[in-house]
């Protein structure tokens, strides 16, 4: 049980809260039940001692002019007693009281319910007593004497605890039921917040690009603003991306003028200085293409929704390879289903795939391959050529690595940019190149592909896989 939960702690609350009012209910019905047996007692008492009063009084002396009703006062400690007292010594008492008296009360005025009261009994048991003083007419003038009714206690023990065990049957279904709402209370009430969860996790994984469900009025709020916060995030995105090509279009002058420089410090004959700048010019080209490269990228969290087409897509960059040196004369194969597409923005698939294809070109002896296949949930997609590989030239080949070294006539991104975009989307590239380069990468799936629409009068063209 994970006591950092929500749902465990508002649950534990709400468990605890009916047990304690349970508990209390029934202990309170078992309080008011017994005074209400109490109450009965008290006037069946009274019953009993206005028997015994009539009996007595009768008779005049000592002993009963009549049989009492109840049957137990004729059996040993069966239960219920009466006796007679007179100056505090029993002069008369019922069988069942057998060889014991019941303590005297003391004289009590009136036949008041409060003067019932409880004493010890014979064999231990404890009983509750009503006693009233009387006088009668006797030979040697008026007396007065103390009648006593008494009840074994038992019996309102006996029925109280029968009474809790019923309470307890009852209520223990009750408060079943009333955990079983509370739980279903807070799973409704908790539901917003995990669908909110699973739409921050469609954001996410790029499945969705807004939160656009309806909810309650408690937890829109909160939507509204992580709405928000994802068109600030876009917006920023947008800002760096539009930043970046104004930096490599402010830097592209300046590094042409510094280039030239370093050709007339070439033909001036000051050749250590021209190589040192000229490497060093390498070192800034490729420090700033691919920093302008990185702030290009979207990355899964900034691309929700976005989605690629991937034959489309290389389709239309094997026909740029192929105006490239080089190109025309390669072969260029694909093996790419027609309806396949990742869940990765446009721009980045283009980055990555570009810089394969291009690496491809500058390395290939004759023939490139590009593959793409389902892979469970995600897509495989492989670039290999029939090129050297690492081990071949004793691991140095420039555009070959993941390290972002690049070559003379390189671009300057290299494959150390492939690497930085596929991090993004939480990947890599895996790399075999014992003997040829094959390059491949795993892409999520795109679950939900949107069909196209094409608008009346206009038909929608789709470009076929580029075979030489």
């Amino acid at each position: 049980m994970n006591c950092n939960s929500i749902r465990v702690r508002l649950l534990t609350v709400a468990v605890m809260s009916i047990i304690a009012t349970i508990a209390v209910a029934g202990a309170s019905l078992v309080v008011f039940f017994e005074r209400q047996v109490l109450r009965y007692v008290e006037q069946d008492l009274n019953i009993h001692w206005t028997e015994l009063a009539t009996a007595f009084g009768t008779e005049g002396e000592a002993g009963l002019g009549q049989k009492l009703t109840d049957p137990r006062y004729h059996q040993p400690y069966g239960g219920a007693y009466w006796q007679v007292s007179e100056n505090g010594r029993p002069i008369v008492r019922s069988r069942s009281l057998w060889d014991q008296d019941l303590p005297p009360g003391g004289a009590r005025p009136g036949a008041e319910r409060e003067k019932a009261f409880e004493v010890e009994g014979p064999d231990g048991s404890e009983l509750y007593v009503i006693e009233r003083e009387v006088t009668v007419d006797g030979d040697q003038g008026p007396r007065t004497v103390s009648l006593a009714v008494a009840l074994d206690h038992a019996q309102v023990v006996e029925l109280r605890q029968a009474f809790g065990w019923d309470v307890t049957r009852v209520l223990i279904p009750i408060a079943a039921v009333l955990v079983l709402f509370a739980w279903i209370q807070l799973s409704l009430g908790l539901r917003p917040l995990q669908d909110v969860g699973r739409d921050l996790n469609a954001v996410q994984t790029g499945q969705i690009r807004r939160m656009t469900r309806r909810f309650p009025d408690e937890v829109a709020p909160l939507v509204e603003n992580i709405n928000k916060l994802l068109d600030r995030q876009e917006n920023l995105v947008r800002k760096a991306r539009d930043r970046a090509g104004a930096l490599a279009h402010g830097l592209k002058t300046p590094l042409t003028i510094l280039g030239a420089e370093v050709r007339h410090l070439e033909q001036s004959g000051q050749h250590q200085a021209a190589e040192r700048m000229q490497e060093q010019l390498g070192l800034i080209r490729t420090h700033v293409e691919r920093e302008v490269a990185r702030a290009r990228t979207s990355g899964a969290s900034v691309a929700c929704g976005a989605y690629t087409q991937v034959d489309e897509t290389v389709a239309r960059l094997l026909r740029l390879m192929q105006h490239m040196p080089r190109g025309e004369a390669l072969v260029w194969e694909t093996r790419i289903p027609d309806d396949l597409a990742v869940d990765m923005d446009p721009h980045d698939f283009g980055e990555v795939m570009g810089n394969l294809l291009d690496n491809a070109r500058k390395w290939a002896k004759a023939q490139v391959t590009i593959r793409a296949e389902r892979a469970s949930e995600k897509a495989r997609i492989v670039v290999e050529d029939d090129g050297p590989g690492f081990s071949d030239t004793g691991g140095v080949r420039p555009e070959r690595g993941l390290q972002g070294q690049a070559d003379p006539t390189s671009s300057g991104l290299g494959l150390g940019i492939v690497e930085d975009i596929l991090a993004e989307y939480g990947t890599g590239a895996e790399i075999d190149g014992n003997g040829h380069c094959r390059i491949s990468f795993e892409i999520p799936l795109c679950r939900e592909l949107p069909l196209p629409v094409d608008k009346p009068g206009r038909k929608r063209e789709r470009q076929a896989p580029v075979s030489s």
